[in-house]
């Protein structure tokens, strides 16, 4: 973009309006000063305008996504483990799963544990979440509920809360979202630098061109005013004038929307360390390679989360359950967290002559293994005999 098109459009309008939220470039403020102060209200306004943002949105379902991708249920005393699915069984578990990993965007999250009695037995009736602007922590890490105007203590067994990274000076937790703030800040003055430019280019500006002589100032004005009435596909005549000219801009919006782009490339990363849509595919070289390393960045990011998920719910919430029922036994809360090579790895295992068991080749690709009576369909090149690595005779893979 040229410096007098810059020069341009960083003059035009600066507030752009999003249903009912005013994006001003004056409120955003730098992400060292808004972030280092978790618990005030411009800080959790600010995270709530973001979580708006499409991108940003996305980015955050995929992340939850994959950490709940992950084989999980409870292990333990079979006993203990009926027990504890027995106290949750009126309440959609996999759903609330989901809520807890609210606290990846505010930094913490917090829940409201209801409790209902049933005979004997103590039972979850519900799990509500609860903004954190309604929460405080002291310099002891004691942690307080807002009511009224006042904050009282937490009761026990009643407030289940997440944070990520919280340290003694910042008990909040930090937010994902602090590191793609420079990029959906700059991708707002970017949208509201387009929605200017778009209305102010919409009707092209006309001039009149005359090659000798001065118009009076009166019929000057005349004339300015009538071309400026002028619309597209329509008519005019104008005495005096040798010719007109639109005054259209060298570059268009492409160069708006390409660093929107950019910024939401920026975003995704930010949140899920790799971009959902890749630009490797512009390019049409390495998007399989770099679609597969991306995949396994965002996996070994999902295995930290849902390791600090399953260890605060089985302190917490488990915990609980167990104590106020004083069930005997164990029960745990349990991501299955894979350990199982590479699917890739293992094929060019078999090509270095490693035996291994067709019936887990099926069981990992996830396909039937097809029964002797079966059409099946192969490769048109040489099949992969099992009896070369070692196992039984005639057995097709692929």
């Amino acid at each position: 973009m040229s410096q007098n098109t810059n020069s341009n459009v960083n003059s035009l309008a600066t507030k752009l309006k999003i249903g009912d939220i005013l994006f001003f470039q004056d409120f955003i403020e730098a992400p060292e000063k808004l972030f280092s102060k978790p618990d005030t209200e411009e800080y959790y306004d600010l995270i709530d305008y973001m979580l708006t943002d499409y991108e940003i949105e996305t980015a955050i379902e995929a992340r939850k996504s994959a950490i709940l991708s992950l084989p999980h249920g409870f292990e333990g005393d079979k006993q203990a483990v009926q027990l504890v699915e027995k106290a949750l069984e009126d309440i959609n578990f996999e759903q609330d799963l989901k809520s807890f990993l609210d606290f990846l965007a505010y930094g913490s999250y917090y829940f409201i544990v209801n409790w209902k009695q049933e005979r004997d037995f103590l039972k979850i009736a519900s799990i509500d979440p609860a903004h954190p602007r309604h929460f405080k922590w002291d310099k002891k890490g004691n942690l307080y509920y807002k009511s009224g105007t006042d904050y009282k203590k937490i009761p026990k067994y009643r407030i289940l809360y997440f944070r990520r990274n919280p340290t003694p000076e910042n008990p909040y937790g930090q937010s994902i979202l602090k590191a793609c703030f420079p990029m959906w800040k700059l991708k707002y003055e970017t949208i509201n630098q387009l929605f200017a430019y778009q209305d102010k280019y919409a009707n092209p500006p006309v001039a009149g061109i005359k090659k000798e002589g001065d118009l009076p100032e009166e019929k000057a004005q005349k004339v300015a005013e009538d071309l400026a009435q002028l619309q597209s596909g329509s008519s005019a005549f104008f005495q005096g004038l040798d010719d007109v000219k639109t005054i259209t801009p060298g570059t268009g919006s492409a160069e708006f929307w390409n660093t929107i782009r950019n910024c939401d490339l920026a975003i995704s990363k930010a949140i899920t360390k790799q971009t959902l849509t890749t630009n490797a595919s512009d390019t049409g070289k390495g998007s399989y390679a770099l679609g597969k390393v991306h995949q396994e960045t965002l996996e070994m990011i999902a295995i930290y989360d849902a390791l600090y998920l399953q260890r605060k719910l089985n302190i917490t919430l488990i915990k609980w359950i167990l104590e106020l029922n004083n069930i005997k036994g164990n029960c745990q809360f349990k991501f299955e967290i894979p350990d199982e090579a590479d699917l890739e790895d293992i094929f060019k295992a078999i090509d270095k002559g490693l035996a291994v068991s067709e019936d887990y080749l099926y069981q990992r690709l996830k396909i039937p293994k097809p029964k002797p009576s079966d059409k099946v369909i192969q490769s048109i090149k040489q099949p992969l005999m099992m009896s070369d690595i070692g196992g039984e005779e005639d057995l097709n893979f692929f």
